[in-house]
């Protein structure tokens, strides 16, 4: 509410003749035809302005006792709009000390030594507050962001749950609260108040963005451990939310693409939670135009659909390895002994799925029907694996490859599970006690024009050499 008050350049007790006045002040100077971005800015707050009068978003105080308080209280708002927070603090303190019956000094004094970083004496002042009204919503708020300042977390959580059950719906207030709850692992009483914030019925303006961003967050990242699952609601209100302020959200779209790809991942196939998602992501992609958001919205689909596959249990890790191969999310760039490796580690895991070729067969009908972006990736080699045919000679092939590269890199797996194979590319017996060892010739080596050493007279490459 403050932000909309701000946007018309009103301070927060301004009248509602004073809002309708503000507002075709600046509509004036920021037509629809002139400004048509900056005119729904003004527009959503004077909508916002208007419906809220009668919902207070700030505690109601009586009139003040005297008129040297009523002087004082201008001075203050007029350091407060100057953003002299030394001098507003101070002003507050005074007229406190001076005018104790009139409690909204303290409470703007809290507010003052919270923003001049008064912590301590901020608790003292709203733990005072509270006493002298337990059942007000806002000071038990006000009560709350003291803890957390100070850093008495389990205090601000007490307190949080009694402004929310005294009716206290503040959005700073709310999102505060929900990330108490799942630091405590309330997972289900938090999500209770961050769908307080997406379900309220206001128009949002565009400072209000990060926050709605942030409660999505919280939503789809406690959903995974809350009792009661309610992915396909916050999915569908999202979905309506990105539609909605599209001209708002445009810039977080490639935030909230990887907060789909790290939240879904464990989505079935063809469920209605599968299908929101892959709605979503289609309308991101539909409205980021700018290529380093594409690149980033890109990764974060790439980044959902691989997950899904992680954590399929029906995918075994070989076939897993494999994939993996074909990602490089945590890679900033190869350099050629990493290309080097991956041709290493793509002949391994192949060698190793031609040995267990029926079960990775059946794998792949898995991936080719419920993870089709990603068995896209290996179809070519599981079109090779199908045809039985050529497979002696797709083995032999990789095998010569294999068997020339392997002394050189660690964390091949073939070799260590099917040792017989080694065996046969090197032609000797690896059970007899003895290491692999290079040849080590113990004559001289014979030139092609020295006589043959089979004694028949002749140049040695007239002779045995062509044998």
């Amino acid at each position: 509410m403050n932000t909309d008050y701000e946007t018309l350049g009103l301070e927060q007790d301004a009248s509602p003749e004073e809002i309708k006045k503000a507002y075709f002040k600046l509509v004036r100077l920021h037509s629809p035809e002139s400004d048509p971005e900056q005119f729904q800015v003004i527009r959503q707050a004077y909508e916002h302005l208007k419906n809220a009068r009668s919902k207070p978003d700030a505690p109601v105080f009586p009139a003040l006792s005297n008129p040297v308080a009523v002087q004082m209280m201008r001075q203050i708002q007029a350091y407060r709009k100057e953003k002299n927070i030394t001098l507003y603090r101070d002003a507050c303190e005074q007229a406190w000390n001076r005018f104790p019956q009139d409690i909204q000094f303290l409470y703007l004094l809290i507010m003052a030594q919270r923003r001049c970083g008064n912590t301590g004496k901020a608790v003292k002042n709203a733990e005072l507050l509270v006493s002298k009204d337990p059942e007000n919503k806002w000071f038990q708020m006000v009560l709350a962001f003291s803890y957390k300042d100070r850093g008495f977390n389990q205090k601000a959580l007490t307190a949080c749950e009694k402004a929310y059950a005294l009716g206290c719906r503040d959005i700073d207030f709310l999102i505060m609260y929900a990330s108490f709850c799942d630091d405590n692992l309330l997972y289900d009483q938090g999500m209770t108040a961050l769908f307080d914030v997406i379900h309220k019925d206001t128009r949002w303006s565009r400072e209000q963005t990060p926050k709605l961003i942030e409660a999505y967050t919280g939503l789809l990242a406690m959903n995974q451990y809350a009792k009661k699952h309610c992915l396909v609601s916050i999915l569908d209100s999202l979905y309506q939310f990105l539609e909605q302020y599209n001209i708002y959200v445009k810039e977080y779209m490639p935030e909230v693409s990887l907060l789909l790809a790290n939240a879904c991942m464990s989505v079935a196939y063809q469920t209605e939670e599968y299908k929101k998602v892959e709605q979503i992501f289609s309308y991101i992609q539909r409205t980021c135009t700018q290529q380093m958001e594409q690149k980033i919205i890109q990764t974060a689909v790439e980044l959902y659909h691989y997950q899904r596959v992680l954590s399929d249990p029906r995918i075994d890790e070989t076939l897993l390895s494999y994939l993996e191969l074909f990602h490089d999310f945590n890679v900033d760039a190869y350099d050629d002994e990493d290309e080097i490796y991956k041709k290493f580690a793509i002949a391994d895991a192949q060698l190793c799925m031609i040995e267990q070729r029926e079960s990775i067969l059946e794998q792949a009908a898995i991936l080719k029907q419920e993870h089709p972006q990603e068995y896209a990736r290996i179809a070519d080699f599981m079109t090779k694996l199908e045809n039985g045919s050529k497979l002696r000679y797709l083995k032999d092939s990789l095998l010569k490859n294999y068997h020339r590269m392997e002394p050189y890199f660690s964390g091949g797996h073939y070799y260590e599970q099917y040792p017989q194979e080694k065996t046969r590319a090197i032609g000797i017996l690896l059970n007899d006690g003895r290491q692999d060892e290079p040849y080590i010739r113990t004559a001289p080596k014979i030139s092609r024009n020295d006589p043959c050493p089979c004694g028949s007279g002749k140049k040695y490459k007239h002779c045995c050499m062509k044998k």
